[in-house]
């Protein structure tokens, strides 16, 4: 019976906002920052992201049953598979590589993933990006030299052991407090009672937490109730959050796009609004790689507009199980008796006998948090403009772009420096009650 190499995926955690201000906001926008890719990472990197992104939109409509509110973290669990993905061999190898979208096999793909991750980090006043990932394995196991080392140089993931066999509930416990430590305690008990048993052999998680300022800062005095309309028609009341200032928008399949820059312009939250509440079911249905791109192409080339901007203020939460969706797009060896992780080489430290744990999948857990509002914590910090500058005494200025996000919209944020998706979700309104 193969051994349980359970993977938990996720704990991505976005608190997006902007620090309070009482005076009217500059009509400007953050300097664009030059994508790298090409320059630093080189076309495998720019291959690697480009298969990033095309796996978001493929495990977003896997994951977009009904008309509710989501939001998923596809650049979370693709680093999370791509951990197992350095263990796996022949046909799981072949299978993983197709559906995640990654364009080398394991080994090269670890150094380079690695690399794309070291490159999007921010430490920096008012946003932070962090990614990390840790491997727990039972006591008694050891994994190939050059796996752990790959996960180490590549991933900086350290190893740690745990007593799944004699104390499960234990070794969750500890797992869960390392998770709560990275996503600065948003992202609590991500390993559900009795996810993991005394069969758990290994656990690998990954995590995401951004928390970053916008560049152009809404007033919390500003903000008060207003409809918001649902998809079936009803309205509800939440908290709407104005400001007027120049940002980037076009049009996109039937829908309004915006750019709404974080501070310093290296992330931006993507807003793809639909026309109407019934109209988000189109836009999604025909949101794809080649669609975004033509999108995202049309956005660049847009100027930034002054805009009278209208966003909810809102959070999401999302926990669940990715298996069915990942079985959806066609990850089914890797999930089953069949998988073939020979790579990794799970053998009993203490025994003589080389030969191999068989090692499958277990169940894949994904949790993500999601805090967008006004408020942040350096309203003082300053932040390089582009004004609005009309040439010519004779011209009139062009109205404003009106962009009211009082409906259904879908998400995404996008590191602008690599052009890489690291979540993606729909906020459909507030949840009953």
């Amino acid at each position: 019976m193969a051994s349980c190499f359970r993977m938990v995926i996720g704990a991505a955690l976005l608190a997006a906002g902007a620090a309070a201000s009482a005076q009217e906001p500059d009509l400007g926008v953050v300097e664009e920052v030059d994508r790298p890719v090409a320059a630093v990472l080189g076309p495998e990197g720019e291959a690697a992201i480009d298969g990033l992104n095309a796996f978001s939109l493929d495990f977003y409509k896997a994951s977009a049953r009904g008309d509710g509110n989501l939001f998923l973290s596809p650049a979370s669990v693709s680093t999370a598979i791509g951990l197992a993905y350095r263990g796996a061999a022949r046909a799981t190898a072949d299978e993983i590589r197709k559906v995640l979208h990654y364009p080398l096999p394991p080994a090269a793909f670890a150094a380079v993933n690695g690399e794309v991750l070291r490159t999007m980090k921010i430490d920096a006043p008012g946003r932070t990006l962090a990614v990390a990932n840790r491997l727990w394995i039972q006591n008694g196991l050891r994994l190939s030299d050059r796996y752990v080392a790959d996960m180490e140089s590549h991933y900086s993931a350290g190893l740690a052991r745990a007593d799944f066999e004699g104390d499960a509930e234990a070794a969750r416990t500890e797992i869960n407090r390392w998770v709560e430590q990275q996503t600065g305690d948003r992202i609590r008990k991500l390993i559900p009672q009795g996810a993991v048993s005394a069969g758990t052999k290994a656990v690998l998680v990954n995590t995401i937490y951004l928390k970053a300022q916008w560049a152009s800062q809404f007033s919390k005095a500003e903000t008060r109730e207003g409809p918001f309309k649902l998809v079936d028609g009803a309205i509800r009341q939440v908290p709407l959050m104005h400001q007027r200032a120049a940002f980037r928008i076009t049009s996109c399949e039937g829908a309004q796009l915006a750019s709404l820059p974080f501070r310093a312009g290296e992330l931006e939250m993507l807003v793809l609004l639909p026309s109407s509440p019934a109209g988000l079911a189109r836009v999604e249905k025909r949101l794809g790689s080649d669609t975004l791109a033509a999108c995202l192409d049309k956005l660049g080339e847009a100027s930034a507009r002054d805009t009278i901007l209208t966003l909810p203020r809102f959070r999401l939460g999302w926990k669940g199980v990715l298996n069915p969706a990942l079985e959806e797009l066609g990850l089914k060896v890797a999930l089953s008796s069949e998988a073939d992780f020979s790579a990794m080489k799970v053998v009993d430290a203490n025994s003589a006998e080389t030969n191999d744990h068989p090692v499958t999948l277990g169940t894949i857990l994904h949790q993500t948090f999601l805090d967008v509002d006004e408020l942040g914590s350096e309203a003082a910090a300053a932040t390089a403009v582009v004004g609005i500058v009309v040439t010519g005494t004779n011209r009139k200025p062009l109205p404003p772009v009106v962009f009211r996000a009082d409906h259904p919209f879908v998400l995404l944020v996008r590191d602008t420096r690599t052009g890489a998706i690291l979540f993606i979700g729909r906020y459909a309104g507030p949840p009953p009650g």
